[in-house]
């Protein structure tokens, strides 16, 4: 946390200790946990906000693998909001299970959260940053839907599912979702992690790209309105 400093990470302000305690001092962070921001929009925002917040949050993530960081824990409760404005950005937080890793270097804890956590920490097969990028694309799923995308009521179908179950679109909400979203989340979820995308691959994705569409659509449209 000393060394990261980028507009979607916590930012450490400074780290000091007593004989009794050791205490850590964050910046202010007044939206709540994602989790907390989405339900108080009863789990129902555009593809055009989740889209918003999957780039920020890709674009943090993307910055702390380029320090060899992979946090292993991304979640929608590890995810600040800075306010609980429609203009809120992400934050990621909490760095207790985060590793320092080289470019070609694996690990093999089997550290995480269910319901978020990648196939190959399951089944125990050395991993790598790609593990936050499976991680993203169930907080984006989540994002869209209000719900995980292999979540279970116990433990062990959890586990199931996220290992072998197909990636499905089944409620309502993904009828009116661009096939590039779709695709999106498809990508970030392969569960085959040599197959997966990296974060700079997953930036690129062409689902990003309608942002920028929509930004110069919307700037061509203000300049007509001026002229």
């Amino acid at each position: 946390m000393k060394v990261a400093d980028h507009p979607n990470v916590v930012k450490l302000v400074d780290l000091f200790e007593t004989q009794a305690s050791s205490y850590i001092v964050l910046e202010l962070l007044q939206g709540g946990d994602l989790f907390q921001y989405l339900k108080a929009r009863s789990f129902k925002l555009t593809e055009h906000r989740v889209r918003q917040l999957a780039k920020q949050l890709a674009e943090g993530i993307a910055y702390l693998h380029s320090l060899g960081i992979v946090h292993r824990d991304i979640k929608l409760e590890n995810i600040m909001m800075t306010d609980t404005t429609e203009e809120s950005s992400p934050k990621i937080i909490d760095f207790g299970l985060s590793k320092m890793i080289g470019p070609n270097e694996k690990s093999k804890d089997p550290f995480g959260t269910l319901g978020y956590v990648a196939p190959e920490i399951l089944l125990r097969k050395p991993y790598s940053f790609s593990c936050d990028v499976w991680s993203l694309g169930c907080v984006v799923y989540a994002m869209m839907s209000g719900a995980l995308p292999f979540d279970s009521r116990d433990s062990k179908s959890i586990i199931t599912h996220t290992i072998e179950s197909e990636l499905k679109f089944e409620q309502p909400c993904w009828k009116n979702c661009s096939n590039d979203f779709i695709d999106f989340l498809s990508k970030t979820l392969t569960k085959n992690q040599h197959k997966r995308p990296s974060i700079n691959e997953i930036l690129r994705h062409r689902w990003f790209k309608t942002e920028s569409r929509d930004k110069q659509s919307r700037g061509n449209k203000q300049r007509i309105r001026i002229f």
